[in-house]
């Protein structure tokens, strides 16, 4: 799990960029907007991402819950993309992106807690068992 999570890291610094190049959304398929603020908007929202992502790789069990709050800002990323690509107009590419993020977002749900023998809601809210 640590090495997918890194690896989600790694793609949403690499998302981050193609974001932040000029021209680079149009050879993926994607329609960019006119204004350059929506695609610096997401490019540093990925960066930060991606960043916090690679720093909790290292730590799964002290830090799950950063990655587990990113799975729900994947399923609003789901809606989204989903939404942009289709009814937007801006690509099919970006609702198949929205739909890789949904399913990155439903292994961080079900992978996290089966791998740190915690349950949803505990890892969640971090309530760890502090007990000595």
């Amino acid at each position: 799990m640590k090495v997918f999570v890194f690896i989600t890291g790694m793609m949403n610094v690499l998302g981050g960029i193609l974001f932040a190049m000029p021209g680079a959304l149009l050879l993926a398929g994607i329609e960019a907007p006119a204004n350059r603020f929506w695609l610096l908007l997401p490019a540093l929202f990925l960066f930060f991402l991606g960043i916090i992502l690679i720093y909790s790789s290292r730590d799964l069990a002290h830090r799950a819950t950063i990655v587990f709050w990113d799975g729900f800002s994947r399923v609003t990323a789901f809606a989204v993309f989903v939404w942009y690509g289709l009814c937007a107009g801006m690509g099919a590419m970006l609702a198949v992106l929205g739909v890789v993020d949904l399913a990155i977002a439903l292994v961080f749900f079900i992978g996290l807690p089966r791998v740190l023998h915690r349950d949803f809601l505990s890892i969640l809210f971090d309530h760890r068992d502090t007990a000595i």
